[in-house]
């Protein structure tokens, strides 16, 4: 029967080698964590596992065979143990030796195992883990369960030549949410084994702003051996990312996943999900300040029109009541040639000059009060067009920083 044994495998998450320790001092370390092997039918294969006993004492190990297969999408496995001699996968090919080892402190013992193909094996990924642990197994009357105290393990990946199968594709590629109002984002991705051999997907996840600029890249099993993903099952794959919090980043974003697997890593995938960045109160307090600059923008026009035709006006010698048709250009212009005159009139220090739109004298302070409304419109241009220049400078600048961060599987069990 089928159990799920209670262990936590946490050298398998090392690169050279699984360990485990208990709150005392006893500790297991076993090499290599993880054994992938291609076989074909009716062959033999023999390695062994070296374990090393960094305790000050003599230990005494004891070695078991599990099948496992796939528990959830956290890359957990449920171990299924052998019980009376009988096996339905890999375990019931390999041989290991049925007596203790006993181990001197500081030192380390081989322990041997042979793969065992038979000629009717099918084709494709089995799987098996061979557990070192301190206690010999002891297995109740009825068979389902296992006591064991401390115990680590060392995975066996075998694949059998033949019609082998490696087909995969993204089941679910998505953000935690659509919005968010900071730089950051979480991603789901599941990827889903539909072939009969396990598989590695390698790749890449890449997010851009709303103007096509990268702003993150997100490495997917890259350089490791674990992140497989056992036959007829589902993984998922958790990250964050965090990108510079910048308002100019507002928008919609999107994030290409693509995805490489199988011998060679010939096959491959790919999927998008987008999602929206939009700090809801920077955001308002811009498009306030844009709603006023549009309403100040106006009112200036409309100033600037009524002193065109009251210029108009004074020149035609028309009185204020009487109504006025629709300005010519020529008009309109009335109040931009008044005020080059007066800028003269200030450069040169004429106080008198034969212009027909204004004879009183003019000083730079006179002249500032007389304009002020102007310089205040032109004070707004600059702001404008130079925020509108700052935000398209940063949003297309492509050197920006940004975190990034696998989360780990909360799910105890073996580690794939």
């Amino acid at each position: 029967m089928k159990m799920r044994a209670l262990i936590v495998l946490l050298a398998l998450l090392l690169p050279l080698g699984s360990g485990a320790q208990t709150q005392g001092a006893l500790s297991v370390t076993v090499t290599p964590p993880l054994i992938q092997l291609t076989i074909g039918r009716g062959e033999s294969w023999a390695s062994s596992l070296k374990v090393v006993n960094t305790n000050p004492y003599d230990v005494t190990y004891y070695a078991q065979l599990m099948d496992f297969s796939a528990d959830g999408e956290g890359g957990a496995a449920s171990l299924t143990p052998i019980v009376g001699g009988a096996s339905i996968g890999l375990a019931s090919w390999v041989s290991i030796p049925s007596e203790p080892i006993t181990v001197p402190p500081g030192s380390s013992a081989d322990i041997p195992f042979t793969v065992n193909i038979p000629e009717g094996a099918s084709p494709g990924g089995h799987y098996a883990a061979i557990l070192i642990g301190t206690q010999p197994p002891e297995v109740n009357t009825s068979g389902t369960s296992v006591a064991v105290s401390t115990l680590v393990s060392s995975l066996l990946f075998v694949r059998i030549e033949g019609e082998v199968l490696e087909r995969g594709r993204i089941r679910e590629f998505r953000t935690e949410r659509e919005l968010y109002q900071t730089n950051e984002a979480s991603f789901l991705l599941r990827f889903e084994n539909t072939g009969n051999t396990h598989l590695i997907p390698r790749g890449l996840i890449t997010i851009y702003n709303m103007w096509g600029k990268e702003r993150g890249v997100l490495p997917i099993n890259e350089s490791s051996s674990f992140g497989n993903v056992l036959p007829q099952s589902i993984r998922k794959f958790e990250f964050s990312w965090k990108g510079d919090a910048e308002l100019f980043d507002i928008g919609r974003y999107s994030a290409v996943a693509t995805l490489s697997f199988g011998d060679g890593e010939k096959q491959s995938v790919s999927a998008t999900t987008y999602f929206w960045v939009v700090p809801v109160v920077p955001v308002a307090t811009l498009l306030g300040s844009l709603l006023l600059f549009i309403l100040a923008l106006v009112w200036f026009i409309r100033r600037y029109i009524r002193r065109a035709l009251t210029l108009e006006r004074e020149r035609r010698g028309v009185s204020a009541g009487t109504e006025e048709s629709t300005p010519s250009l020529a008009s309109l212009a009335e109040p931009l040639r008044e005020g080059v005159v007066d800028l003269r009139r200030v450069v040169r220090s004429e106080p008198s000059l034969p212009v027909s739109i204004s004879t009183s004298p003019v000083t730079v302070t006179g002249f500032m009060t007389k304009y002020k409304l102007f310089f205040l419109f032109l004070a707004l241009l600059i702001v404008g067009a130079v925020s509108g220049i700052s935000y398209l400078q940063k949003s297309l600048d492509p050197n920006r920083s940004f975190e990034v961060r696998e989360t780990a599987s909360e799910q105890e069990g073996v580690v794939q």
